[in-house]
């Protein structure tokens, strides 16, 4: 077992395997440099929501292990979909005076497209489960990972 968890290691996993973002190169590598400070300026959070004391130093973790390292990374995949669900919504803002159509039918053609609306659903619904998921892991951390608050010897009676 690693004594400290990397930021970066978790920085690359939410990118490549959790958001399926796609770029590669330098566009990655700036993206990775972008999570992985996020992610180092949320460890306080981590630490707020389950009563711990992790710090950060020099991008690792000490102590952090996979327990951490994902109600972590729920956190940063629930602020991704917010922030893209206010992207939408200033997309559809913006887009006032433009042509808003979600199905186009001439004879037997159909053309069909998604408003944003469905997109804000999308959204939505990924944030509702992804809450959901990072509230399941707290809990459960917190049962099972944290030490008991009061300690009581029940055999001391002689």
């Amino acid at each position: 077992m690693h004594e400290n968890y990397s930021l970066a290691d978790l920085a690359a996993q939410i990118y490549d395997s959790e958001l399926v973002i796609g770029g590669t190169g330098a566009e990655r590598d700036a993206e990775l440099l972008i999570i992985e400070s996020w992610l180092e300026a949320h460890v306080g959070e981590v630490n707020t929501l389950i009563h711990t004391s992790f710090t950060v130093n020099n991008g690792e973790v000490k102590g952090f292990h996979e327990e951490e390292a994902g109600i972590l990374r729920e956190l940063y995949v629930i602020q991704y979909y917010k922030k893209q669900s206010r992207s939408v919504l200033k997309q559809a803002d913006d887009s006032s005076n433009s042509l808003d159509f979600s199905e186009l039918r001439e004879g037997d053609s159909v053309i069909k497209r998604s408003s944003k609306r469905d997109h804000l659903k999308d959204y939505k619904s990924l944030i509702m489960h992804s809450q959901q998921t990072l509230d399941k892991l707290i809990a459960n951390y917190n049962t099972y990972q944290s030490p008991p608050s009061q300690v009581i010897e029940k055999d001391s009676y002689n």
